[in-house]
Formats: C-alpha cells, sequence, structure tokens
C-alpha cells in the first residue's frame, strides 16, 4: 500500500484541476472522503470539484464543503479524477452519462475498501481490510505527513462514524479508536457528528421506518426480511435516504443469521441491503448473486423491478386430529 500512497501523491502534484466522485446515493463515508481531500488538494492551490449524481442528503449537509457538490461535468476538462468509496465503477452512476469516463483519457485514482471493487482506476488505492474508506485517506495523511485540520477532521470522523455504525460494528478495530482520538485531537467535531447522523430523525423518517419495523418478519431460515415500497415512501412524505440506518436496527434481532432489506425507488429499481453478525455468513456473496457487492458482513444490489407479495395459506392437523388425517388442499 505505501508504493500506492507514494503513486497516488505524485499524481495528485503533477495535476492542476481535479475532480473528485463521490458514489450514488451518497453516505457519510464517500462524502467525508470527498471532504477531506477537497480540503487537502484546496490547500496545495490547485482547481478542486467535488461531483455526485445525486443530491446531498439533508443529514450530511454539515460535512464541509457539501455546498460545493456538483452534478454534472465534462470530465476532459479535468487532469485528474479521484474516485472515493465506490465498490465498483458503476457505484458513481456517471458511467451512464459518459460512457467512456473509465476508458483512460483521463486518470483516476480510486480510493476504496470494498471487496467488490473492480480496480477500474490507474492508481488503485483499495484495501478491503480497511473499515473505511476515510480510515484509508487517514492512513495516507500520515504516511505523507499532510496536516489534517479541523475541518478535514470533522469529515473523517463523519465517514468512519458511517462505515462503523457509530463505533459498534464488528470492524471498530482498536487503530479506529486510535484514529477518532487523533481526529478529535486535531479538532472534529465528535458531537456535530454523532446529533446529526444518529440523533437527527424526521417524522417521516420515524413514520417509514414503523412501515419498515411492522413488516419484518424472522422466515424459517433463521433470516430478518422485511420491504418498504414506493407506496411506504410516499405515505410517510419520506425520501430515499430516510430508510439509511434502518437495516442495521432490523440486524439486531436475536438469533437471526442476517438481515435482508428490500425497497424499491421511484425509477422501477429494488435495492436490497444484507446485514449480518455472524462470522460464518458472506453477505457479499449473497449480493454478488443479484449482481451487487460489498463487506462479508454489509453488503447490497440494486437490480430493475419492483415488489410483490404473495401470500400462502395451508391447514395443518390440530392436535385433535390423528397424525395422518388428510386435509384438502387450499388453492
Amino acid at each position: 500500500m505505501e508504493s500506492l500512497f507514494i503513486e497516488a501523491k505524485q499524481m495528485v502534484e503533477k495535476a492542476e484541476k481535479i475532480l473528485l466522485i463521490s458514489h450514488r446515493r451518497p453516505d457519510g463515508d464517500t462524502l467525508g472522503a470527498s471532504s477531506a481531500l477537497y480540503l487537502w488538494i484546496k490547500s496545495l492551490g490547485k482547481h478542486v470539484d467535488i461531483a455526485c449524481i445525486d443530491e446531498i442528503p439533508e443529514r450530511l449537509s454539515f460535512i464541509p464543503e457539501m455546498n460545493k457538490v456538483i452534478h454534472d461535468f465534462d470530465f476532459r476538462d479535468y487532469d485528474l479524477m479521484m474516485v472515493s468509496d465506490a465498490g465498483a465503477s458503476y457505484m458513481t452512476r456517471f458511467q451512464e452519462r459518459y460512457p467512456d469516463i473509465w476508458d483512460g483519457d483521463v486518470p483516476v485514482i480510486n480510493v476504496d475498501h470494498h471487496a467488490s471493487n473492480d480496480n477500474f482506476g490507474t492508481c488503485n488505492m483499495v484495501d478491503p481490510n480497511c473499515p473505511s474508506t476515510t480510515v484509508l485517506l487517514h492512513r495516507f495523511f500520515q504516511f505523507h505527513d499532510i496536516p489534517i485540520t479541523a475541518e478535514m477532521a470533522t469529515a473523517l470522523l463523519t465517514g468512519i462514524y458511517n462505515d462503523t455504525g457509530s463505533l459498534m460494528h464488528s470492524n471498530t478495530t482498536l487503530e479506529v479508536f486510535e484514529i477518532c482520538a487523533d481526529l478529535v485531537s486535531r479538532g472534529a467535531k465528535v458531537s456535530l457528528v454523532a446529533k446529526k447522523m444518529f440523533r437527527n430523525t424526521p417524522v417521516s423518517t420515524l413514520r417509514l421506518w414503523g412501515r419498515i419495523l411492522e413488516n419484518a418478519k424472522v422466515n424459517e431460515d433463521g433470516v430478518t426480511v422485511s420491504v418498504v415500497t414506493w407506496k411506504d415512501f410516499r405515505d410517510c412524505d419520506a425520501g430515499p435516504d430516510e430508510v439509511s440506518g434502518v437495516v442495521d436496527l432490523l440486524n439486531s434481532v436475536p438469533g437471526a443469521k442476517y438481515t435482508c432489506l428490500l425497497n424499491e425507488d421511484k425509477n422501477g429499481n429494488v435495492k436490497g441491503s444484507f446485514r449480518t453478525q455472524n462470522d460464518d455468513v458472506d453477505v457479499a456473496a449473497l449480493a454478488a448473486q443479484f449482481g451487487g457487492g460489498g463487506h462479508k458482513k454489509a453488503a447490497g444490489f440494486t437490480m430493475p423491478g419492483r415488489i410483490h407479495q404473495e401470500l400462502h395459506w395451508k391447514i395443518v392437523p390440530s392436535e385433535e386430529l390423528p397424525s395422518n388425517t388428510a386435509l384438502p388442499k387450499l388453492v
């Protein structure tokens, strides 16, 4: 990784106009990484932009420089692109708008921590064992003795909080605690991060989560499942980003093998989110069966379709009937 750190810094130093790209449906890790990179590159006196195909969720608008995010651009205007936290090249969705964006006309630094990453960059700074992309960036900054300002520290802490579930997931290692301590010592606003990400829930979100929790079941295979339809979003006056976090709550059911949450969007797609607390379950492999990916304990996919409910009813013998009693089938 050290050679990749050196190569990435050399590419940044050589470029004069740099585009930072976050993945679709942005979360705290991708935006925190882009923010920290923006602040560093801006301090070098270079022109730098942040791009994301989707709007920034209101709860993450506190991250520094989020008011500068653009949604359209000509990638050939830039000397370098840096993509943060995209588990595969399609995760930015910009390739749908610009089919040749990854063809090599503009060099790409790919900064990520997902095992599903397809190494689409010119320089692939990817570590699947890293808890978050922001942890990887902290290593990068420390390796090069790059000063981490208070704003950069807040951005990095946001990403770490996002991907560790506020320091409660199993990927919260000793290194993570040490990095958090370092960031707080540099001025990271930990109370702001905690409040905006985990203590800031509008009524629409509570109503939506209520629908999801009401639909939750543990099936015969010990899997916690739930669904949320586009109608649920409309009824609750909630946006797509408001579903974020509820899958982790579902994943707290005792004894469940893993959790699966399906949700529809307005464009005719279904997103699946997997979580597990078990070391012997690989939800990334499950997601890969549907064209998705992620981490062993947290993964997902998106595919065209809609959610359709099927009900099956059957009659089972009561205790008063002999066990061999034949019962009529119901259609």
